[in-house]
């Protein structure tokens, strides 16, 4: 047989060996997670207020809302521990039963933001009536969810390898391996639901938006697998 033949065979049968060996499945290889969860007191509020008007004309409409907005941001402007953005604005057509356009109808968002819980709530309540309030939220800033996330991430992983000892003595192997890990954070946000009174609507000026924070759950979880043997 000639050699250059007998080298390609050789490197053939060397592949398919290779091939063979990696094809055949793990073995002593366990799949598990873990996870650790705190309570953190949430630190930002945010309140979204907005403006409507409706009627026949758009042009005459766009320039209540815009003034009305103009007016509410330069006074949330003012205020040092508040920040404060427009929101959506939408202009929508009013149609009557048979499907024709009878007017329009324009609403413009005035969103605030601060971790000064009182001063975000008092300043809503002073922008009322001209404002009305949509919606508020309670949530972690960025810094704080990720220090939280970091010391849960270093007890996550703790009782992941606890949880990987006790697999591996329970089976009756000394020690593992650790094999592919995955990290997970679960981040919720606390939606509050606020409508206004009768009463409030009636108001000239509304009183401050009660705000009471509570806590947001911030959880970890490490899932993965590791294989099961001599390990350490």
């Amino acid at each position: 047989m000639p050699r250059a033949l007998l080298f390609a065979l050789l490197l053939l049968l060397s592949a398919t060996a290779t091939a063979q060996v990696s094809q055949q499945p793990f073995f002593n290889v366990v799949t598990l997670d873990a996870s650790a969860a705190a309570e953190v007191p949430t630190d930002t509020l945010t309140i979204t207020l907005f403006t409507e008007e409706q009627g026949p004309d758009p042009t005459d409409l766009a320039a209540r809302v815009n003034t009305r907005l103009e007016q509410a941001l330069a006074k949330a402007k003012a205020d040092p521990n508040v920040q404060a953005q427009s929101g959506i604005y939408q202009t929508n057509p009013v149609y009557d039963r048979a499907n024709q356009i009878t007017g329009w109808r324009i609403r413009a968002e005035l969103i605030l933001e601060g971790r000064d819980f009182k001063a975000v709530g008092a300043l809503a309540g002073r922008l009322q009536p001209a404002m009305k309030i949509s919606a508020m939220m309670f949530s972690l800033s960025r810094a704080a969810r990720e220090k939280a996330e970091a010391t849960l991430l270093t007890e996550a992983l703790g009782r992941y390898q606890d949880k990987a000892r006790v697999v591996a003595k329970a089976l009756g192997f000394p020690g593992f391996t650790l094999g592919q890990v995955a990290i997970a954070t679960d981040r919720p946000m606390q939606p509050i639901a606020y409508r206004r009174t009768a009463m409030a609507a009636m108001a000239d000026a509304a009183p401050p938006v009660p705000t009471e924070g509570g806590n947001n759950v911030v959880t970890v979880t490490v899932s993965g697998s590791v294989i099961l043997g001599p390990g350490k």
